[in-house]
């Protein structure tokens, strides 16, 4: 008896120590509610085509503090784009309470995902880049934050992911068919179980999400280093690996790339979207310095005008300025100037002399009025470009980012006025 009651005790240690998490619910094993037409998962696979769905009950996440959602997904090589065959592939978000996942995803020429979190989203592009096969996604979610993997690589670390009360739903019905998508091996554990090899302790950058802003924020292990933000447009993304690795054990750099739309109107009253959006960053802070370029080259485009009206640019920035120093009066900022649009002469030769780029020139002139009024300093960005039209390579199509080098003196520029500013606030101290 004794000897039995060991052999049981060894073999349930082992299978605690050695098996794997079981399932609580998965595709072809556990009952669903079908919606629409065409769903059959009696091979463990269904075919999403936007005339059908499927539902199960969101009481298999339990308290929706740690759980696991994973499946493969495949999609049909003659989607384009152009027939719009996007299609919610997991949805149990309430939109009225701010709370859950909804995922939907845009196949190619933009090939990307918007992640709905709570009330946020975050857009990751390049999400199936191969047609011919599957892709395993996992969604994990311990103490409430979210990891999304592909075939074990993290993609996305997330913020917290709020419980919702909405059963899961896979697939979308719409008004029309879309390019088929095969949906296979889904699994829902709950546990939170991460793939091999990935270690959830190592510090890494998190995106966090809410009402008009989506950032990338620097896991704090040390509260008495400095905070910086920089919030910039895609040229931002060219320089600011730079300035986290020289402030690396010095202060913590976050990202906010965005920053919002200056329309027309579009900052008018305490509730505006960038007041808000300002606000949500600054939950996260505080921070004691902020580089700032919001958008400038899309609120500039002469292809996007809409964005940013001319005789709207000075009354919205020294509101939005006023909003900012008022609100947030221990926090430096720094205005970072839009950098140039080129165009190629027929030989290929990079020039400045095209109507985008006079709208920058005149745009920048208007912003540098306001900053002077408002006593904040500017980094030159469009000079330090101007001095590397030189290195400009000929026929390069991309006529707004640069190369490596030119990027690294955009950050030394920055950081030199993001350290003046740390001493500042530091001696204020």
């Amino acid at each position: 008896m004794k000897k039995t009651v060991w052999i049981s005790a060894v073999f349930s240690l082992l299978f605690l120590l050695g098996a794997e998490e079981q399932a609580v619910w998965q595709l072809g094993k556990q009952t669903f509610s079908p919606e629409g037409t065409g769903i059959n998962a009696a091979n463990g696979t269904v075919e999403l085509n936007g005339t059908n769905a499927f539902t199960i009950p969101v009481s298999v996440l339990g308290d929706q503090k740690d759980y696991t959602i994973e499946f493969e997904i495949k999609r049909d090589p003659r989607a384009d784009g152009r027939d719009r065959d996007h299609l919610i592939w997991m949805d149990f978000s309430d939109p009225e309470k701010r709370t859950g996942i909804r995922l939907r995803y845009y196949p190619p020429s933009y090939n990307a995902i918007w992640l709905h979190l709570n009330d946020g989203r975050i857009e990751y592009r390049n999400f199936l880049p191969d047609a011919k096969r599957f892709y395993r996604y996992t969604f994990v979610v311990k103490d409430r934050k979210l990891q999304v993997f592909r075939d074990g690589l993290l993609l996305i670390l997330a913020d917290t992911v709020k419980p919702s009360g909405k059963p899961i739903r896979f697939g979308e019905v719409k008004k029309q068919a879309v390019k088929p998508y095969q949906l296979r091996n889904l699994k829902i554990y709950k546990e939170a179980i991460f793939p091999k090899g990935f270690d959830p302790n190592v510090s890494r950058m998190r995106t966090c999400t809410g009402d008009q802003y989506t950032i990338q924020r620097a896991d704090v292990k040390d509260p008495s280093l400095p905070r910086i933000l920089v919030v910039g447009d895609s040229i931002s993304m060219g320089y600011r690996s730079y300035i986290t690795k020289h402030f690396e054990g010095k202060a913590y750099v976050d990202y906010w790339v965005g920053g919002t739309w200056f329309g027309k109107d579009a900052v008018k009253g305490e509730n505006s979207d960038p007041k808000r959006g300002w606000r949500g960053v600054f939950s996260h802070g505080p921070y004691d310095v902020v580089s700032w370029n919001a958008m400038t080259l899309h609120m500039w485009n002469l292809n996007q005008a809409w964005r940013c009206p001319e005789e709207s640019l000075e009354p919205n920035m020294m509101e939005m300025t006023a909003f900012l120093q008022k609100n947030f009066p221990k926090t430096k900022f720094i205005w970072v100037r839009c950098t140039p649009v080129r165009n190629n002469q027929p030989d290929g030769t990079p020039v400045l002399e095209n109507p985008a780029n006079d709208r920058v020139v005149k745009y920048n002139r208007i912003v540098d009025g306001v900053m002077k009024k408002r006593g904040i300093p500017e980094v030159d960005l469009y000079a330090i470009a101007v001095s590397r039209m030189g290195t400009v390579r000929k026929g390069w199509a991309d006529t707004v980012h640069w190369d490596g080098a030119t990027y690294q003196l955009f950050a030394d520029a920055i950081i030199r006025e993001l350290e003046k500013a740390l001493a500042e606030q530091s001696r204020k101290k």
